[in-house]
């Protein structure tokens, strides 16, 4: 299934427009929680992306914070990646998951339930 219009809408998630007059829209949320990218297919259970990435310098009790668990959520822009999928890339500057138009088509189906 091909899209007609995929219009991002501001940092909050997706408008796909498909055939058939039918809408969906996908929260950002839901997009980088389901993000397709091998990082974080791995490490999917664990929280990912719902608290602030923190690193911890070897020997040193010193935390940084990378990004915050907003920034992980917000989405920043959008491409084409060839006829059959886009890119997207988070305020925390991830950018690596490549979501088919049939991955996406697929989470509209199941945010129909």
């Amino acid at each position: 299934m091909q899209p007609l219009e995929i219009k991002r809408k501001d940092t909050q998630g997706l408008e796909i427009k498909w055939s058939h007059d039918f809408c969906c829209f996908l929260p950002s949320r839901t997009l980088r929680l389901k993000c397709p990218c091998a990082t974080c297919k791995e490490s999917r259970g664990e929280g990912s992306h719902e608290k602030p990435i923190q690193k911890r310098a070897k020997g040193s009790a010193l935390r940084i914070v990378e990004s915050t668990a907003a920034e992980q959520l917000a989405l920043k822009k959008i491409w084409a990646v060839g006829n059959y999928a886009i890119g997207i890339e988070w305020e925390d500057h991830h950018n690596t998951g490549i979501y088919t138009f049939d991955f996406l088509y697929r989470l509209c189906q199941d945010s129909k339930e």
